[in-house]
């Protein structure tokens, strides 16, 4: 996991946490929590397009495109 996502597995689970708590991440009908923060993390470390990522986790662009805001915001300011 801390070569795609540029995390280590404990505080990948960490930041889950404390988003889930403190910045109102919330799973959806078909994304979970963990997979919205897998897939903004990765956009992140790897810099990759909208289409690179949705091909990685087999999701439409406007999935992708879409967790990746809604995990932004959910991000405590």
């Amino acid at each position: 996991m801390h070569d795609s996502l540029g995390t280590r597995p404990s505080i990948f689970l960490s930041l889950e946490s404390e988003l889930i708590c403190l910045g109102g991440l919330q799973p959806s009908q078909w994304v979970d929590t963990t997979e919205k923060l897998a897939i903004f993390l990765y956009q992140a470390a790897t810099n990759n397009s909208v289409r690179k990522v949705a091909e990685r986790f087999q999701r439409s662009n406007e999935t992708i495109s879409w967790c990746v805001d809604y995990v932004s915001v959910s991000s405590p300011h």
